[in-house]
């Protein structure tokens, strides 16, 4: 295996590490995005002005204040309700013109008219200026019975279209009639209802027995100890290419939005990890097998290669063996045999080894040599991501290579190399503290965990 990353003279894994290889806190700021002072104000040299220079800056200022020209804006002409009246009575009672009562009120010619005809209008009750303008608004179309049969629909069908809605909706309110635009602001707008990118989530997630089997397994937790935050280290592997990408981006309104790849997609490339509450503690390629390993695999893991009995009469010549492709049992003893190392050297030994239920992860050879070093392998249910923090660690490791995809120039495995050393103290900190929460969610048989 190609090896990426890990240095633990440099990386101290623990605070409470009592080995021969001392911790310099330091050291750790540094690399886990502390921030170091490069200049401040006080270091600032600010040069002084001479009171000269400072006079002659003052009179170019006053200079150029008075060249600027300030126009004075015009002068809205208000008027209020005691002009009003005055000037309706001045009207009714004394019989002068619109245009001179106006103008002896100070209400402008224009405005004066409106206000006799809107007088004139009513039944002479009312001030004008006083009656409230009826607004002009369309009547209301969707009421609240049709926003509970909206919300039940899309909570059905989360995938359904506007126009398959409007339909549905339509037939079960005969008469009705509604826009697709003015379907969308009602469920935006009132009942706060958006389009997202879809998440895939398995039904098996929320089947009874896996309920059960989680319940069950972190009872058995709990009653052995197991502490996310203090004796365990997290292991799982993860596949990249050089076309990965975002599956959103920026264009211009009507343009699509293109974003520059490799020709090629490329073999998968995969990658095993291994973090702790304490920080990563390892990442490795996985390289694929040769030919020449058939022997070496033959000779560390007996009986490992499918075999069949032979027939009567057949060759006593053996076939060569079949090497599998992708991350095998193989890989995974030899990634846990250099996990193993560098917890023995940080005083760690005994630690549970916290893994997914995957095949190679349950093969003996595995359970085996986790054992024999003094290490307890630790198995997530399935169909429970969320129990394994390194989930939350892949996830930030390939959004920051998709935030920048890979051009002609570049290469995929220091990218890999690169985006892994981003991963912080904290951060795994956090995803422990996150995946330990669901504990009690599982113990309660929550649905819907994700």
């Amino acid at each position: 295996m190609d090896f990426i990353h890990y240095n633990p003279s440099e990386y101290p894994l623990s605070a409470d590490d009592e080995s021969t290889d001392e911790m310099n806190f330091s050291d750790l700021v540094i690399q886990y995005g502390g921030v170091q002072m490069l200049i401040d104000m006080d270091t600032i040299p600010i040069p002084e002005l001479q009171s000269s220079e400072m006079e002659e800056v003052m009179e170019n200022l006053v200079e150029t204040f008075q060249e600027v020209t300030i126009k004075t804006p015009a002068k809205y002409k208000k008027y209020g309700q005691n002009q009003i009246e005055r000037f309706i009575r001045m009207i009714q009672e004394e019989g002068l013109t619109v245009p001179k009562a106006a103008e002896q009120c100070g209400i402008p010619r224009s405005s004066a008219y409106k206000l006799l005809d809107e007088f004139n209008a009513g039944d002479g009750s009312v001030l004008p200026g006083n009656i409230p303008k009826a607004l002009k608004r369309e009547p209301k179309k969707l009421f609240p019975q049709h926003s509970a049969f909206l919300i039940e629909l899309f909570d059905n069908n989360p995938s359904i279209v506007l126009e398959e809605a409007r339909l549905k909706l339509c037939e079960h309110s005969n008469g009705l009639e509604i826009s697709i635009p003015g379907l969308y602001k009602h469920i935006r707008e009132k009942r706060s209802i958006s389009l997202k990118q879809a998440t895939k989530y398995t039904v098996e997630r929320d089947a009874p027995r896996t309920l059960e089997l989680r319940f069950n397994i972190v009872n058995q937790w709990k009653a052995a100890g197991v502490s996310f935050s203090e004796n365990c280290v997290f292991v799982d592997e993860a596949g990249f290419h050089s076309q990965l990408m975002r599956s959103r981006a920026w264009s211009k309104v009507g343009d699509l939005a293109i974003v520059k790849v490799h020709t090629q997609k490329g073999v998968n490339i995969s990658i095993v990890g291994c973090i702790s509450p304490f920080g990563i503690v390892c990442f490795s390629k996985v390289e694929p097998l040769k030919k020449s390993d058939a022997a070496l695999i033959e000779k560390e893991f007996p009986g490992s290669s499918p075999s069949k009995k032979r027939k009567a009469g057949s060759k006593s010549e053996s076939k060569p063996i079949q090497l599998k492709q992708g991350t095998t049992a193989y890989h995974i003893v030899k990634f846990m045999e250099s996990i193993m190392d560098i917890l023995d050297k940080h005083n760690k030994k005994g630690m549970f080894i916290v893994m997914d239920k995957c095949r190679i992860h349950h093969s003996r050879f595995v359970v085996d040599a986790i054992n024999q070093r003094g290490y307890k392998p630790l198995f997530v249910p399935q169909y429970s991501p969320f129990l394994n923090p390194i989930e939350e660690c892949w996830s930030k490791i390939k959004k920051n290579i998709r935030r920048n995809p890979l051009d002609k120039s570049d290469m995929l495995t220091p990218r890999i190399a690169e985006t892994c050393k981003q991963v912080t103290v904290a951060n795994c900190q956090g995803w422990v503290r996150h995946a330990e929460s669901y504990w009690d969610r599982c113990i309660e048989r929550e649905v819907g965990l994700k």
